[in-house]
This record gives structure tokens, C-alpha cells and sequence, in this order.
């Protein structure tokens, strides 16, 4: 049963995806109260031209605080990338590090089933739909384009979902999502032509959209009424009357609990930010994240089966084998990965570990390649990168050690108080809740933002908050005081 969850509380959104409660994709927003929002993967803008470098890159200003970058194709770049010009662009790449987004000059627009590339010469299938349905899916995306090509130009990419739609419906159902992309490049265009100045002609969906947009599900649960009002727009969207859309349910608990916290998610979201994570038999993956790349090291921890090294090596780099592919799709980790397993000399063992990897990783929607073992034992991957990892999203350097580790930034740290003050709302009903904070934190609450966001966080929770500064011992950031009329209590 693969379940999207939808946990929506003032101050605090998470959506998650779970195979029969197992969490594999989610994403978290405090809704950028303290910092602005980027530009997304997907979205197109009329960008203006600031100053190109020939075959090195070409910058571009699309309305960021940042300036975008262009890099050139094979044949430099075309006439149109002069300074000063406007040329329309999407956003390939969102910012990760210090480097601003990645730009293309070839706009593509996404839907679920299809993808409408204007400069594409003919039609491409996906490599994961199987021979079985490839022909008659080939064959009737042609006849769709028939019906397009005099009214726009360009092909589709049919997306391996389009394996879900019954044989007998494939042609209404691309029809319809081809006139509704080609509907959305038609007013981009007319945009752009009107345009006199660089900004967005079109937004791509919201993370939590694109959950929808791009999995199988079999059904939705959200835990208030205002999500369950936006995502059955979002399902009929992508889904029109189609028989095989997702059930969406309302959780009837939401006044008393927290979705998450009722399907256990909200640990598994907690645990995908640790270091380490822990196999059945008592070894360990150890995940460190840096700029370039992704060090992965399985470790043999406590485990204490096996008749000798080889077959404790083996027992427990089978487990991170399957634990592993999951681990860097659930923590969103792209670019170069390098799997230090534990040694083993027999290669039939090193190929069976390597055919589990590989199996695992087929699971995953992005496009990943992997090496055989190296001399040293090392497996390597490369994952197609396209935004920063959860871990760096939601995180931010520690002025204290200058990122030799994490800690959490506002917005999830605000998500960490609207939660628990939910929970002290039902548990400790009619109290007065008081926030301790230190001083940096107490800086943002005085500050306006941190005003409306108390006001908005108190309003949508029925209950009164004060805020209150913390002593300088304390090594939390935050606590939180129940106050009574018959005293305090934790």
C-alpha cells in the first residue's frame, strides 16, 4: 500500500510518501518565514542576459538575488545570449552551495504522464517501460502529436507512469495531458512576447504537488480540511475522472494527534538527518555529506553472527546493500557517492552484493550508474543531482565549528515548536504556553516576522504563547513551560 501523507498544522507542512509504513520520500516547509524561497526545477523565466564568458558560461538575471548561469552548448552559444538580451530559460538546476541555479535554453513542460519538448524532433519512451506496452504506447503518442504538430511544434517524452493507464484509454488519456501542456507552453509564449522586463513566466508545482504529480499512490491522507480542499484540486488536475486515481481521506484525529506522529513517520523523518543508521543485525551505515561528494561507510558495529570475517562481511553489506539505495533517494542525496563495503575477497559474493544494489537502486525515480568494486572495495554512484539534499536544506552551518556539523535552521526549527506546542494544546488544554528561547532565536520572535508568525501560530492553535529568554547555560536552543493557575509543570 503506498500512501502519501499530508501533515498540514499552522506553522509547520510535511508530506510524506510510505510502502506499508516505510517512508521513501518527504518533504518539510515552515512556509520560508525566514528566508526567501528559490527558484524551482522546472520553472521558466524571460531572463536577461548580464554578461557571457565564451565556452565557459553566460550569467543570467531572472528575478533571483542571485545571478543564474547558462552553459554553453556544443556549438557555443546561439546568437540570441548576448548581454543585454532577453532570451526565455528554465530552471534545470536549483541552487546548491554557493552556485546559483543552472539554467537551459530548451523550456520542457511536465506533466504526469507526458513531458512536451518544444525542440525535440520526435517522440522518446522511457527506458523503464518494457516491451510488452512500448509499441502500442510508441504508436499512440505518434498519433497524439498528429493532432498537435500544425498547432505546435516539438515532441513528448511518454514518462514510465504512462503504464498505468488501461490499453483502452491510452489515447484519451494522453490527448488530454498533451492539450494541457501544449495549453501551458501556448501561454508562456504569450507572456514572454508581452514581457518587457526579466521575471517568471511559469512556476512549476510545489514540491509537495510534484509528489503527486510523480508516483504511483493508492491513496492520500491529510490532516485538514484546507489540504484536503488544495489536493483534491491537485488529484483531479493529474487525474481528471480517471478510474485509477488515489482515494483522498481526511484524518479524523487531527485535532487530537499528529498524523505523522499516528503513522510513525515523524521518527523516520528524524532518523534520515542522523549520521548513522542502524542495520537489523547490528552493523552500520555511516553517511557524511561534503561538497563534492557523498562518503557512504558500512561498518560491522556489534554484529557477533558469523562463522568468520567473510561471513560477517557478507551478512552485513547484504543488509546495506538494500539499505543504502533507500537511504540516499529518502534523504534526496545526488551527485558523486562513494560505498566503502566491508572487505570480502570472493568475488561471486561481491557480485551477488552488487546485483542487490543494483535492484534496490531500479526503485528509484532518478537515473543513477554504478561501478563494479574497485581494488580497494569502493562502489560508486552517480545520482542525478538537481537540488540540495535534504540534510542541507534544512540546516545551516554552525557558527561554532564553521560546518564541521549541522544544526537545524529556523524554518525547521519553528516546525520543531509549532508541533509541540500542538501536542501541549491538546494535553495540556487552557495553559499558558511559554517559549524559552536563546538569544538568537529570541532575536527572530522580536523581530516582525517572528511577531506574525507567534500571532498566526497562536491564533490557528486557539492558545496563548509568551516568549521568554532562555539562560545562557543551556545547551538547547528552545524548551517549552506549561504554565497553570495551580503552578508550572513540564
Amino acid at each position: 500500500m503506498r500512501t502519501l501523507f499530508i501533515e498540514d498544522i499552522p506553522g509547520s507542512f510535511r508530506a510524506g510518501i510510505a510502502d506499508d509504513g516505510i517512508l521513501t520520500d518527504f518533504v518539510i516547509s515552515s512556509e520560508g518565514v525566514s528566508k526567501s524561497v528559490f527558484p524551482r526545477r522546472g520553472s521558466v523565466y524571460r531572463g536577461k542576459v548580464i554578461r557571457v564568458i565564451p565556452g565557459i558560461a553566460a550569467f543570467v538575471d531572472i528575478g533571483d538575488s542571485r545571478a543564474a548561469y547558462l552553459e554553453p552548448g556544443k556549438k557555443g552559444f546561439s546568437k540570441d545570449v548576448v548581454p543585454g538580451g532577453y532570451i526565455p530559460v528554465m530552471v534545470e538546476r536549483e541552487r546548491i552551495g554557493s552556485k546559483g541555479c543552472r539554467l537551459s535554453l530548451e523550456p520542457v513542460i511536465a506533466g504526469r504522464y507526458l513531458v512536451l519538448d518544444p525542440g525535440a524532433g520526435s517522440n522518446r519512451v522511457s527506458r523503464r517501460i518494457t516491451a510488452a506496452k512500448r509499441d502500442l504506447i510508441t504508436e499512440i503518442a505518434d498519433r497524439v502529436v498528429d493532432n498537435h504538430v500544425n498547432k505546435y511544434p516539438g515532441h513528448f517524452t511518454i514518462r514510465t507512469l504512462a503504464t498505468e493507464i488501461p490499453d483502452t484509454e491510452l489515447f484519451d488519456v494522453l490527448r488530454t495531458e498533451a492539450d494541457y501542456l501544449c495549453g501551458i507552453l501556448g501561454d508562456l509564449r504569450n507572456r514572454a512576447r508581452s514581457s518587457d522586463r526579466a521575471g517568471i513566466l511559469y512556476e512549476s508545482p510545489d514540491a509537495a504537488e510534484c509528489l503527486v504529480r510523480d508516483n504511483y499512490l493508492d491513496s492520500i491522507t491529510v490532516s485538514s480540511k484546507e489540504s484536503f480542499s488544495r489536493f483534491s484540486a491537485v488529484v483531479d488536475k493529474y487525474f481528471h475522472d480517471f478510474s485509477w486515481k488515489p482515494d483522498l481521506r481526511l484524518f479524523d484525529g487531527g485535532a487530537q494527534e499528529l498524523l505523522f506522529d499516528h503513522c510513525g513517520l515523524d521518527v523516520q523523518v528524524r532518523n534520515s538527518f542522523q549520521r548513522k543508521c542502524k542495520l537489523p543485525s547490528g552493523g552500520e551505515v555511516v553517511i557524511d555529506e561534503a561538497e563534492a561528494l557523498t562518503a557512504v561507510d558500512v561498518n560491522s558495529g556489534s554484529v557477533i553472527s558469523g562463522s568468520s570475517d567473510e561471513e560477517k562481511a557478507f551478512l552485513v553489506n547484504r543488509e546495506a546493500a538494500s539499505v543504502i539505495p533507500a537511504q540516499i533517494r529518502l534523504r534526496g542525496i545526488g551527485g558523486i557517492i562513494a560505498v566503502d563495503f566491508l572487505n570480502m575477497r570472493n568475488d561471486a559474493r561481491r557480485a551477488e552484493i552488487l546485483n542487490i544494489f543494483k535492484t534496490a537502486l531500479k526503485k528509484d525515480p532518478l537515473v543513477s550508474r554504478v561501478s563494479a568494486f574497485s581494488e580497494l572495495g569502493i562502489v560508486e554512484i552517480s545520482r542525478m543531482r538537481s537540488h540540495n539534499s535534504n540534510l542541507m536544506q534544512h540546516s545551516e552551518e554552525c557558527p561554532l565549528c564553521h560546518g564541521g556539523g549541522r544544526v537545524p535552521d529556523v524554518d525547521t526549527t519553528l516546525g520543531d515548536i509549532s508541533r509541540e506546542l500542538f501536542r501541549r494544546s491538546v494535553s495540556h488544554h487552557g495553559y499558558e504556553q511559554i517559549l524559552l528561547l536563546k538569544t538568537g532565536l529570541m532575536s527572530f520572535f522580536q523581530s516582525e516576522c517572528g511577531r506574525l508568525f507567534l500571532n498566526k501560530l497562536s491564533s490557528g492553535l486557539g492558545i496563548t504563547v509568551v516568549t521568554r529568554e532562555m539562560s545562557v547555560g543551556s545547551r538547547e536552543p528552545w524548551g517549552i513551560i506549561s504554565g497553570g493557575k495551580d503552578g508550572m509543570s513540564r
